[in-house]
């Protein structure tokens, strides 16, 4: 009886152990929707150290730059970040106008931080490769944010036990296109882990094979700051060269030495001397 009452107990706890990794699709956006949430307020004002190399399969150009790549909070909204990078270093040599703009989106006073990140966003991007680009390796989670799910039919596919044990691929879609942008609909895949709604992958699709853009990142844990963050990045697309010949840019950015942005101002105040009797 006692051997029976065991194999019984193991059955149910096992029954039990797979029903809580098997979450409906509502529960799970919204244990990923409370992640992601943590996600970016833990990474708020943390910079990293960016190396992204790009290049192309058939023709000769390539370029390394090092950046600070950086997210804030958008002054006066809980819910919205703005991504900047500030490339420091091109080829190896000193960016001699870069002028610590970093440092000063912190201690000047600006009343239009989207103008601002644009700014920014323009300065780095003149240092890219004529016809490559500087993937954000922050777009697809963001959008993961309760406020954004809405406006995505999401699709739950197979396990990815490559990725951790109950890691769930998810497929998302863009419903509409939004007006204003001109843009086609986001199309993207996601990898969860179903007991936490932790991302792990991020892999953002666009257009049809083989035109497809591949823009993925991977995340994992900085154990010196105790928060989740992006590792790595591979951006790749098909490109036109001379003669109208098909090319593919390749882009690879690694992410390391996080630490956390703070500004110390210090104040000197004189103590009036104290009146004669």
């Amino acid at each position: 009886m006692k051997l029976v009452f065991a194999c019984a107990l193991v059955a149910t706890l096992a029954s039990t152990r797979v029903a809580g990794q098997t979450p409906s699709k509502e529960e799970l956006l919204r244990r990923t929707a409370i992640y992601v949430a943590g996600f970016v307020e833990g990474l708020a004002n943390v910079v990293a150290e960016e190396e992204y190399r790009q290049g192309f399969e058939a023709s000769a150009p390539r370029r390394q730059l090092k950046s600070d790549f950086l997210l804030v909070k958008f002054p006066g909204k809980d819910t919205e970040f703005l991504a900047f990078r500030d490339v420091v270093e091109v080829n190896g040599r000193p960016v001699t106008d870069q002028q610590n703009r970093l440092l000063k989106l912190f201690i000047e006073p600006f009343t239009n931080p989207v103008a601002r990140a644009a700014e920014i966003a323009n300065e780095s991007a003149r240092h890219s490769l004529d016809r490559g680009r500087l993937a954000n390796p922050l777009f697809v989670i963001s959008l993961l944010q309760a406020h954004y799910q809405p406006s995505f039919r999401f699709s739950v596919r197979g396990m990815e036990t490559r990725l951790g044990p109950d890691v769930r691929e998810i497929e998302m879609i863009e419903d509409a296109n939004p007006a204003p942008a001109r843009r086609p609909p986001v199309r993207a895949v996601v990898w969860i882990e179903e007991a936490t709604g932790r991302v792990v992958k991020t892999e953002q699709r666009q257009g049809t094979a083989p035109n497809t853009v591949l823009t993925t990142t991977t995340f994992g844990h900085d154990a010196a700051l105790g928060i989740d963050v992006p590792l790595a990045l591979n951006d790749a697309y098909l490109v036109f060269g001379t003669l109208n010949r098909q090319d593919q840019f390749i882009g690879t950015a690694k992410y390391a030495r996080f630490r956390r942005f703070q500004v110390h101002v210090e104040e000197k105040i004189d103590t009036p001397a104290p009146s004669p009797r």
